[in-house]
């Protein structure tokens, strides 16, 4: 509900004439970034509209104090689609602010499952949005959010929003800007669309760097933070687990991709574009840092020349918040906070033009516009720096190596073990040479020849079953000795696969620097760059549930969407044996992706990840599903040895 207090403030609003702040409401507040800057260029904030409860305390926290919110603003944290914006018509409200979320349409978004946009119901609050529009009438409204969103799903969810706001009576201006652009020290990518009523808006022109027409420099991150900074402070070494070691080898500026072949380095770690470009991420202090996520694991940056991860004081300095802004909450809930934020920096700018352009225009805006002819230099000195970070990484790689250093992978002697697991994580018990096993399960052994490494896989004690095969080639990107991995297998049940991976990727480990399969065969999302897998796997019966594995056991039907109906018909199933088929996928650890496991997926579409399970315990895949063999001949289920 409106006060009394926000009433009066409207009255004396009226009396000062064009002076008068402009009063704004706040749709998808979050911690209050783009709020920020529009109340420094004069927007009075009268209501925030916020689902989350956290940062509702945020901006409860921020109320009357500092930099914050003043005593006439109010906190509505509920959902937008019940939010009644009625009251507001009597605070003469001339702008409306805000982003809904960006998941359904931002790369992660696209990386964790494709994009779904505005099928999926976070994709339909800018509906509700609409609403508010129609409710209230504004003269402008500001929506940002992530910069791949025209491009998502062949661009239909943009355009859709698009016709949308231009039906609700508004014309439209959009743009993707870099925030480092306009005096952030981060670069940062946002989708700025402008919707006004009357008269006309240009973006305005960068403030800062080499588009600006200044001489006005990007903010680099030791600039933005030198004060926050122990001039003694040593340089780390803590941050442990399985990459920790790592980081302090990496020069400043580059990422995990500096232990890579392709980087030049003698004794490769990973694989190219095998993990995303935030791995072990260290900024160049001297410039700009990449943008800030909301929610980084423990190897994710960016992170500080010494080695550690940034503060929150100092995660504030390159997200521009003001140091009296007060962000609540425990260190992971400020960084999410931080990193789902609009810099208020650049939503200054953008504030700033939009008030002199539209609302209270003037002959001379504060941030210039941009000319017809102004063409962004942003990508081209992203390539720039491309060639700049494989100079940097020969130079590091020259200091600790040798000029001649080259990457070699020793010749492995023939192995023969035996293993035993009961479960799907068991650590593998082995014997070289002999049967020191009470009841050994498996069989392996393992033989160079030439280029190629053969594994043979026997399941004991079960016989009858046809040899399955996988084939790996394209191995000697990454193994310079190598070319193609061959497995021959007799297995007996679909767990047996399990296993049999695990040995060819305990194959793969020996013969490299190389963590897991996944870092040779490359991030599901860069096909591209990834090896090429083809596998065959046969059971003693036939099994529609082996016919799927099968059938994603392909390197080219893995990573790309594939239509339920299409799948069906291929495997000759019904839809309800799809599902059962699916469920038994994934107890036995193949990364299959439906609406149902990741409700970013379009209805009626699959994905397959890798031809092959996920083979880590750490690696997120949840099913409550009992492996099941679809008996064709007898045309019902039967369970098979539990998988995990």
């Amino acid at each position: 509900m409106v006060s009394k207090r926000q009433e009066t403030s409207r009255q004396t609003r009226q009396t000062k004439g064009k002076t008068a702040r402009i009063p704004t409401l706040s749709l998808f507040s979050g911690a209050g970034g783009l709020d920020l800057g529009f109340m420094q260029a004069g927007f009075e904030i009268m209501g925030c509209v916020e689902i989350e409860e956290s940062y509702c305390k945020t901006l409860r926290a921020n109320l009357n104090v500092g930099s914050g919110y003043g005593h006439d603003t109010t906190i509505h944290c509920q959902d937008i689609r019940e939010f009644d914006a009625r009251p507001y018509k009597k605070l003469d409200i001339e702008c409306i602010i805000g982003g809904p979320p960006c998941q359904t349409f931002s790369a992660a978004g696209r990386r964790s499952g494709g994009v779904i946009g505005i099928e999926d119901a976070r994709g339909q609050l800018f509906q509700a949005y609409c609403r508010v529009l129609d409710e209230l009438k504004p003269k402008i409204f500001v929506f940002e959010n992530v910069y791949g969103l025209p491009g998502a799903n062949g661009g239909k969810p943009w355009k859709e929003i698009v016709r949308s706001f231009s039906e609700h009576g508004y014309t439209l201006r959009a743009e993707v800007v870099d925030a480092a652009d306009y005096g952030v020290p981060q670069h940062r990518e946002r989708l700025i669309m402008v919707g006004y009523r009357k008269g006309e808006f240009t973006f305005p022109m960068p403030t800062h760097g080499p588009d600006s027409g200044t001489k006005v420099p990007l903010v680099s991150v030791e600039s933005a933070i030198r004060d926050l900074q122990d001039v003694d402070e040593p340089d780390r070494d803590t941050l442990g687990g399985l990459y920790g070691h790592l980081l302090p080898l990496v020069p400043e500026g580059l990422n995990y991709a500096y232990f890579t072949a392709e980087m030049g380095h003698p004794k490769p770690v990973f694989a190219w574009r095998s993990k995303f470009h935030d791995l072990l991420y260290k900024v160049n202090r001297d410039e700009p840092c990449r943008t800030i996520k909301a929610q980084p694991g423990k190897f994710t940056g960016p992170f500080h020349w010494k080695n550690r991860h940034f503060t929150t004081a100092e995660l504030k300095r390159l997200q521009t918040f003001p140091d009296d802004y007060e962000i609540v909450g425990s260190f992971g809930k400020v960084v999410e906070q931080i990193g789902n934020s609009v810099p208020p920096r650049l939503a200054y700018a953008i504030a700033a033009s939009v008030r002199d352009q539209l609302l209270r225009p003037v002959e001379t805006p504060e941030v210039r516009v941009r000319p017809p002819t102004f063409q962004s230099t942003f990508r081209q000195r992203q390539r720039r720096k491309s060639e700049q970070f494989a100079e940097i990484a020969a130079s590091a790689i020259a200091k600790k190596y040798g000029k001649n250093s080259i990457a070699h992978n020793e010749q492995q002697e023939p192995k023969f073990y035996f293993l035993n697991p009961e479960k799907l994580f068991d650590r593998t018990n082995k014997a070289k040479s002999q049967l020191n096993l009470e009841h050994p399960r498996y069989s392996v052994s393992v033989i160079d020849q030439g280029r190629q490494i053969f594994v043979q896989f026997e399941r004991l004690g079960h016989g009858g079953a046809d040899a399955s095969q996988v084939i790996i080639s394209g191995l000697r990107k990454y193994l310079p000795n190598h070319d193609r991995l061959q497995l021959t297998a007799k297995i007996y049940e679909t767990a047996d696969i399990f296993h049999a991976w695990r040995a060819i990727e305990e194959a793969l480990i020996q013969r490299s620097n190389f963590f897991s399969l996944i870092d040779i065969y490359g991030h599901y999302a860069n096909k591209g760059d990834a090896v090429s897998v083809h596998s065959k796997w046969v059971l003693p019966k036939r099994s529609r549930l082996v016919d799927a594995i099968n059938f994603f056991g392909r390197t080219e039907h893995c990573g790309e969407f594939v239509k339920d109906v299409a799948l069906t018909s291929t495997l000759k199933v019904s839809a309800r044996s799809l599902t059962q088929i699916i469920n038994s996928m994934r107890a036995v650890r193949f990364d299959i992706r439906t609406p149902k496991t990741h409700p970013i997926i379009r209805k009626g579409e699959i994905i397959c990840t890798y031809p092959f399970p996920l083979l880590s315990p750490r690696a997120l895949l949840e099913s409550k599903a009992r492996i099941v063999r679809m008996d064709q001949n007898q045309g019902r289920r039967q369970p098979l040895a539990a998988a995990s």
